[in-house]
């Protein structure tokens, strides 16, 4: 079986469970409509996979395939078994991923397409595909990069990239779970309740809580925080949140906004609703 099929089947399948659960057990009460938003994140991953499409046909796991015939790579360097190939790739790659995103972060242009994602003022298992085109082909070349450097084998690219879109949609999801369980899971995984804090409106706090899988990487390079400065804060952007800078168009065009012209818009709209 192909694996882009592969994913898709876990995606969908991911995608209607934990919506199901947020419906049953909310985590944080909703600030606008699904229909608000969802039309808008589902369009951003409809376009960035017309996208790959194109300029990736192929797939990641066929380029992976490349480079382990050819011997490329720092795995391919040692006699290693299958089995421990993937292990040590899976390890590799999700540091790299937590590394990619402090890097979205911190670097002025990344930022620019990132913040598109953090534009999101309510977060739900959509929230995981409310990523810019842009955003998207970047990652993809940097994990192109990776996997040339490390010769990862073609199966960790398979599990590595269903691992990622299942853990994107289970920490983004506003799904309550109970306390004392959810803090022995975030020892190990990164929680709805421990990714949430990444979205703060304060960039002290969103600077924080970078990984998507284990939470390992925040631990030992200090990027962990343990729970919100206040327990309602919110979430997003403090310049973007007008239920009509939710639509599509609107997310497309925001990299190519400044900072400066947000916070007007902003001002702007604030302004307005307080006149008589």
């Amino acid at each position: 079986m192909p694996d882009s099929v592969i994913r898709l089947i876990f995606f969908l399948t991911a995608l209607f469970l934990f919506a199901g659960l947020e419906f049953l057990a909310s985590f944080r009460s909703r600030q606008l409509s699904r229909k608000s938003r969802w039309p808008a994140n589902f369009g951003l991953i409809i376009i960035a996979n017309l996208l790959i499409r194109v300029l990736v046909p192929s797939g990641l796991a066929f380029y992976a395939d490349v480079i382990t015939e050819r011997s490329f790579g720092i795995l391919n360097l040692f006699n290693f078994s299958l089995i421990l190939k993937v292990i040590i790739a899976l390890l590799a790659l999700d540091f790299l991923i937590y590394f990619q995103h402090i890097l979205f972060h911190k670097v002025q242009w990344l930022w620019r397409v990132h913040r598109v994602h953090h534009t999101d003022i309510d977060l739900d298992v959509t929230s995981s595909l409310r990523f810019h085109p842009i955003e998207i082909l970047v990652s993809i070349f940097y994990k192109l990069v990776c996997f040339f450097i490390l010769g990862v084998p073609a199966e960790a690219v398979v599990i590595f990239e269903v691992t990622l879109s299942l853990m994107a949609m289970f920490n983004h999801s506003n799904l309550h779970i109970p306390a004392r369980i959810e803090r022995l899971l975030r020892w190990v995984l990164v929680t709805p309740q421990m990714h949430i804090i990444h979205h703060s409106v304060k960039q002290e706090e969103s600077d924080k809580n970078f990984g998507f899988n284990l939470s390992l990487w925040d631990r030992l390079f200090s990027t962990y925080l343990s729970q919100f400065s206040k327990p309602q804060s919110l979430i997003g952007q403090v310049y973007y949140r007008d239920k009509n800078q939710q639509k599509l168009w609107s997310l497309l065009s925001l990299p190519f906004k400044s900072s400066q012209a947000l916070e007007a818009n902003f001002t702007n709209i604030a302004n307005n609703s307080k006149a008589p």
